[in-house]
């Protein structure tokens, strides 16, 4: 049962910021969520069992946040989804099939995005963390917290011997740095990235003045920078035109609220990660072409729609016929065989982070019946949905 106070923080909190709040007990069972959301929306992205630390925060595919706070007698309150992009049609798309939310439930999605504000993924940790104080009294260093295990002391190293390049003056010849650096988020590789950093700290985005106090000289220079990481790193790089838009926005409005040089700094070392990320996450399989991997991509974000082979045609600009011949000469399978197989890598979520039917998920994932999709799920993976559901089952 959760207590009455945590309920009447989440609301208050959920009341002050609009980030969604959700809180389940100790049997994983939702007994308060504000405002409302599209059945299993959250565990759906974030089940408990992935809980490792209090407090906890993920990052989706779509690029939702989501965080969680674990209490003394094992509930949990889990913050999202929100995003630092603006509402748009196909973040709609993105989120709908991250959550299983069925196309019948489009309007309850929207309705949920929109009346979400968009939130730095630094802004959302200081909140997670502020929360984290209020029902747990623990104070957490959220920059400290949540950089990932082996780099949190180097990007710390990073951002130091920048303040201290500020403060003595020693700036660098910038040109060959910023080729360097934007060349490296674009090949989509962090673990370069960091050792570039360590080796040549952010001095090198940082010569020439811009304003007349340190604080806006940051500011100028990183809107500077964040356009030119979308301009010469994220649109080169194959991210959507609009996206890199947006991301450039978003960080230029967070960065705008920051209130020290050191929060500028931190912001760019987030800035230049999650670009290098997005494009990581586009680089092509090996022996793949651009044209198959849209395909690809394709089947994968409608795999709860009925799916023609024209749709997946014109997700490459291609006929019918070229895509059909290129995509099995590539990937070994049909497109028809692909487009099942990525429907049950779906099915198999459902039933591990789920309580859906096998009637439920086999309509949703538009299966003829659900006798053919237990036939096809054994098929691919041995055994029968019943059986993996009682083997992976997570809540």
């Amino acid at each position: 049962m959760i207590e009455i106070y945590v309920t009447n923080c989440s609301a208050l909190f959920y009341r002050a910021t609009g980030i969604p709040v959700s809180c389940y007990n100790k049997e994983g069972e939702c007994e308060v969520q504000y405002p409302m959301l599209p059945s299993r929306t959250v565990l759906a992205c974030y089940p408990l069992s992935r809980v490792s630390r209090s407090p906890d925060a993920i990052t989706t595919p779509s690029q939702a946040f989501y965080g969680c706070i674990t209490l003394p007698d094992g509930c949990h309150v889990i913050l999202g989804p929100t995003y630092n992009l603006p509402y748009s049609d196909s973040l709609v798309t993105s989120f709908m099939q991250e959550t299983y939310i069925p196309a019948d439930q489009r309007k309850d999605a929207e309705q949920v995005l929109m009346n979400t504000p968009t939130v730095g993924y630094n802004q959302f940790l200081d909140r997670l963390v502020f929360l984290h104080y209020c029902l747990n009294g623990e104070i957490v260093d959220p920059f400290a917290h949540f950089q990932v295990t082996g780099q949190r002391q180097a990007l710390a190293k990073v951002a130091e011997e920048h303040l201290e390049t500020q403060e003595t003056g020693r700036f660098h010849n910038t040109y060959l740095w910023e080729q360097n650096f934007y060349a490296l988020i674009r090949s989509g590789n962090r673990n370069r990235l960091l050792q570039f950093l360590e080796r040549t700290p952010l001095a090198g985005a940082r010569a020439g003045k811009m304003a007349d106090t340190p604080l806006r000289q940051a500011k100028n220079q990183f809107i500077g920078t964040v356009t030119k990481v979308g301009m010469l790193a994220g649109i080169p790089g194959g991210m959507d035109v609009e996206l890199v838009y947006q991301l450039i926005d978003s960080y230029s409005r967070e960065c705008e609220c920051a209130a020290t040089v050191a929060q500028v700094d931190q912001l760019y070392l987030t800035m230049a990660f999650d670009f290098c990320r997005r494009l990581e996450q586009l680089r092509l399989p090996k022996g793949i072409s651009q044209e198959v991997y849209a395909c690809m991509c394709y089947i994968r974000d409608h795999t709860n729609e009925p799916i023609r082979l024209e749709q997946v045609a014109a997700a490459a600009g291609r006929s019918v016929s070229y895509l059909t011949r290129k995509f099995r000469a590539e990937t070994g399978w049909t497109v028809g065989e692909f487009i099942t197989h990525s429907k049950l890598e779906d099915a198999a979520n459902l039933l591990c982070y789920s309580d859906r039917s096998l009637s439920e998920i086999s309509n949703y994932l538009g299966f003829s019946s659900q006798s053919y999709f237990q036939n096809q799920f054994k098929k691919q993976y041995g055994i029968t949905p019943a059986r993996y559901r009682r083997q992976h089952h997570q809540l």
